[in-house]
């Protein structure tokens, strides 16, 4: 007996009637979101969007001017279209340079790729991971809320593990892949 894959949802890149802006207007999405299994790897199939290319890490941007980092804000664009894959490697080449700058942003940074990473499997129906990747991104929202206090990088920690647990995590038994429209990061 074979399973069928859940089939990805189309997320427009310009979002439900309820998402928030684009804090990046100008800045193009890529020609398609990966959903593996259903679109070829951006990176290492050829065919793929950005196949053949490679780009310098972004400049460290302190998290009191998250507002100055084009790759935190691109990772927010993409996460709130529902970009999750997109979203994971924009946060991830951040994540990478604040190693060993800023552990609070580090921790917040592994919390929203773990986030992004819960919603791609949530979406393509793979509830266990999905619900390891939850924990995970809890954790590591709680290491950066006990470290750098209840806003970081303009995101209300506390808010914004309460809707994942809420919305990620009731979603992950479902088999329906829209259960988790809705879920945004609004940095204030």
């Amino acid at each position: 007996m074979t399973t069928s894959r859940p089939q990805p949802v189309q997320r427009p890149v310009d979002g439900a009637a309820d998402a928030p802006p684009l804090f990046l207007p100008d800045e193009p999405f890529p020609p398609y979101r990966f959903v593996p299994g259903h679109t070829p790897h951006p990176y290492k199939q050829e065919g793929g969007w950005a196949f053949g290319e490679s780009h310098a890490p972004p400049a460290f941007v302190s998290r009191d001017d998250w507002r100055d980092s084009p790759s935190y804000l691109r990772g927010l664009d993409f996460f709130n279209r529902g970009w999750w894959w997109e979203a994971h490697e924009e946060w991830e080449s951040l994540w990478h340079v604040c190693r060993d700058r800023d552990e609070v942003q580090f921790d917040l940074l592994k919390g929203l790729i773990q986030l992004a990473a819960c919603a791609l499997n949530v979406e393509r129906g793979h509830a266990g991971p999905a619900a390891r990747l939850l924990v995970t991104a809890v954790d590591y929202l709680g290491r950066a809320r006990a470290a750098g206090g209840d806003r970081v990088c303009g995101l209300e920690l506390e808010a914004v593990r309460k809707a994942a647990e809420q919305l990620l995590g009731r979603s992950a038994g479902t088999d329906d892949p829209r259960a988790i429209n809705g879920f945004y990061l609004r940095p204030e």
